[in-house]
């Protein structure tokens, strides 16, 4: 291994090294999560190789930097780059991101980042300046590549506020006590709308202000769930303390997702704490996957129980036979989907494994009190539903 791959992994940098064989990359070293197929992708972006350094834009402060050196094309990043701020506050390049862990990367300074290009463009004795790599970052190349990946809040002077919908799908995901909801609901209301002004100065600030009261308004639905006041104030006082102590975007909204879990995890910890085993697992299967079609005798086969034993336990702990408790997991489904998506009412129905559509209308208006249409349209007649209004489960 050279030089300049030890100095590579010395950085932990998510970095690519192409050799052109026949004017086509040739990949020889790789590390980090990303793709090979988004390396090679930028790869082809470059519109130069003759040109000693390209920097590609991927958002506001989400930046490639690549290096190309004789028959070999070095590819770092993408780089959080935190002191990078867009020339214009008003344009849509004005965005904060949020990297979800599937894309691994890095924070450094601008200064930083300069500094490391400079001695990797010395390692490879490429005559690049400071002067060049600064023009290089003023004329940054935008690129797509990583869109699909990435986490967008922007900011304005006028603010905006999050979609209520995606907000409730948050409380949802606490209130049921299943932290795997909590991701896919946290990149639905991030990405819903701007997060407006709460303070002034640097978005940095703002973040830890709407992550502050983003925790605040979930934990009441942690409380609501059952969690001990005490400990619910506890825990926020907790989590402020924490959020403090962050000092990038990422790590804030990092934070923040994970103290949403943390909820979570804990109302499911009250939730299923008195259920015996074999209930509980039942209990969880279901739970985790509403568009089940699993029987009784399918599910008490799995856990190595009679069916009437489990049903009778399911029923005596729970409240509700399986078969009432699968449909009211399947409508508190529908109604996630409902208020996040514009699916039609056909595709839900067939996501859920309903027979048809009017089954799943039929089935939801019994329940919730109106058609699934209406409750699109007024997403506060369901502010009330949960299932275990129907239960009898003790999550205290």
């Amino acid at each position: 291994m050279g030089l300049d791959q030890l100095y590579l992994e010395a950085l932990a940098v998510p970095a690519a090294v192409f050799k052109t064989v026949q004017h086509r990359p040739k990949i020889i070293f790789k590390q980090g999560k990303i793709l090979t197929s988004a390396y090679i992708a930028l790869f082809y972006e470059i519109p130069d190789h003759a040109t000693a350094i390209t920097v590609f834009r991927h958002s506001q402060n989400l930046f490639s930097l690549c290096l190309t050196h004789a028959d070999l094309t070095y590819i770092l990043g993408p780089i959080l780059v935190t002191d990078v701020t867009a020339h214009d506050p008003t344009s849509t390049e004005a965005r904060t991101i949020y990297l979800p862990q599937v894309l691994s990367t890095y924070s450094i300074t601008r200064d930083q980042c300069l500094k490391q290009i400079l001695a990797l463009s010395q390692i490879l004795h490429l005559s690049v300046t400071a002067e060049a790599v600064t023009s290089a970052f003023e004329q940054a190349l935008r690129s797509d590549q990583f869109n699909d990946k990435l986490i967008l809040v922007n900011f304005d002077d006028e603010g905006a506020h999050v979609s209520y919908a995606y907000e409730k799908a948050l409380k949802t995901a606490v209130e049921l006590g299943k932290p795997s909801m909590v991701h896919d609901a946290f990149v639905g209301l991030v990405n819903s709308g701007r997060i407006g002004i709460l303070a002034d100065g640097s978005n940095l600030r703002n973040i830890k202000n709407w992550g502050i009261i983003s925790t605040s308004v979930t934990l009441r639905a942690a409380i609501h769930a059952g969690m001990d006041f005490d400990q619910a104030y506890s825990l926020n006082d907790h989590y402020v303390r924490t959020l403090e102590t962050l000092t990038t975007y990422d790590d804030v909204m990092t934070g923040i997702e994970t103290m949403i879990k943390d909820m979570a995890q804990r109302v499911h910890q009250l939730k299923s704490a008195h259920l015996s085993a074999p209930v509980r697992r039942a209990y969880q299967i279901i739970m985790n996957s509403p568009e089940s079609t699993i029987t009784v005798t399918q599910l008490a086969n799995q856990l190595g129980l009679s069916p009437h034993y489990l049903s009778t336990l399911f029923t005596a702990e729970i409240g509700i036979p399986i078969s009432r408790f699968r449909i009211l997991v399947k409508i508190n489904r529908a109604i996630e989907i409902l208020h996040t998506t514009n699916l039609p009412l056909s595709e839900i129905a067939a996501i859920l494994n309903f027979t048809d559509q009017a089954y799943l209308t039929r089935e939801f208006k019994r329940f919730v009190g109106a058609s699934p249409n209406k409750a699109r349209k007024n997403p506060h007649l369901t502010d009330d539903w949960h299932l275990y209004n129907f239960t009898s489960i003790n999550i205290g």
